[in-house]
């Protein structure tokens, strides 16, 4: 950590960053403990001050990394958009929000995360979410097991029922086989709603052998009927809407799977709140595994974990980080 004054951002970046309290068990508690203190009493105007200052020094102290990561986030939006020069600051404001209307939440969720790697995970993520600090996402950068399967978490047998909610072009479908074998599951289900998309699905269907995968061409939501795409182009990234080129049908999960499912994985650009509500059904009667995708927005994070909370408090909750060693992405909960 930096230790000049040179502005007030490093000033906020130190003062938490060396936080402590005796009485603390250890560095991880007391990080978070630090960081809530911070943030009381604050408003969204002096949350977002404190990230546009840490955001400002970022840029001097790394400039390359720091016009990556905002090009990056200006290109795809998720997050809200950052051009200083023009005096956009939606990126730091939606963060400022974020911490200010949900520090309860937040609070709430590290109590709940089931081993300290989950809570260092969310620590380090808020922390970066604060001071923009690249060494707090390398800290939490693993790829020991691959993204939905983390083996100290997830545990699959023959009679898994698996539910990819954002297939892609099957690459999870993939990875599940390549983890588990091709004798670990009864049936498996891919939602994808592009066309361009789901020709590389049935391709890595066959290449890998894949049986027993039904294609649902569909996307996963709170209601049935039907939502937009605006293209066909193969991407990871495509999004539903009111309007666009393409119609494409979108259904509930409970009504749309009629035989019990046993793990459901999510990753569909921040429509994981709806589809979520789509199969809480589900939940409540076969109580699967999941695995979903919570970095699209400020709010999975905690909500997601209390929609399921809710519909059957004996879930335990992780969180695993599987992204850039740069910038917070690809982060997943796990309920199990």
């Amino acid at each position: 950590m930096s230790t000049q004054s040179e502005s007030s951002a490093a000033n906020d970046f130190n003062d938490i960053d060396h936080a402590s309290s005796p009485e603390t068990p250890n560095q991880i508690d007391v990080e978070f403990e630090s960081l809530m203190e911070f943030m009381e009493g604050k408003d969204v105007s002096q949350m977002a001050e404190a990230i546009k200052r840490n955001l400002k020094y970022f840029s001097t102290t790394n400039n390359r990394v720091y016009n990556n990561t905002v090009n990056f986030i200006n290109e795809h939006k998720l997050w809200g958009t950052y051009y200083p020069e023009q005096e956009d600051y939606e990126l730091a404001e939606n963060r400022a929000h974020a911490f200010v209307e949900h520090r309860e939440d937040f609070k709430w969720l590290y109590q709940i995360l089931n081993d300290y790697r989950s809570k260092r995970i969310l620590v380090n993520i808020l922390y970066y979410w604060l001071m923009s600090d690249p060494k707090r996402i390398d800290q939490i950068y693993d790829k020991t097991f691959s993204q939905y399967f983390d083996l100290d978490i997830v545990k699959c047998s023959k009679d898994e029922v698996f539910v990819d909610v954002g297939g892609f072009i099957g690459d999870t479908l993939v990875s599940y086989i390549k983890t588990f074998g091709n004798d670990c599951y009864k049936k498996l289900y891919c939602y994808e709603i592009a066309p361009a998309n789901i020709e590389y699905i049935e391709k890595n269907i066959e290449l890998f052998h894949i049986d027993h995968v039904e294609i649902k061409e569909k996307g996963a939501s709170d209601r049935n009927g039907m939502m937009y795409l605006s293209s066909n182009e193969l991407s990871s990234i495509n999004q539903l809407s009111e309007s666009g080129e393409m119609t494409v049908p979108i259904v509930k999960i409970d009504d749309d799977i009629e035989e019990d499912v046993t793990f459901i994985k999510m990753d569909i650009e921040g429509g994981e709140e709806k589809a979520l509500l789509g199969c809480l059904e589900k939940i409540k009667k076969n109580h699967p595994k999941l695995a979903l995708s919570v970095y699209h927005n400020h709010k999975d994070l905690w909500k997601l974990t209390r929609m399921i909370y809710e519909a059957d408090p004996s879930y335990h909750f992780y969180l695993r980080y599987y992204g850039s060693p740069v910038f917070p992405t690809e982060y997943i909960l796990y309920a199990v």
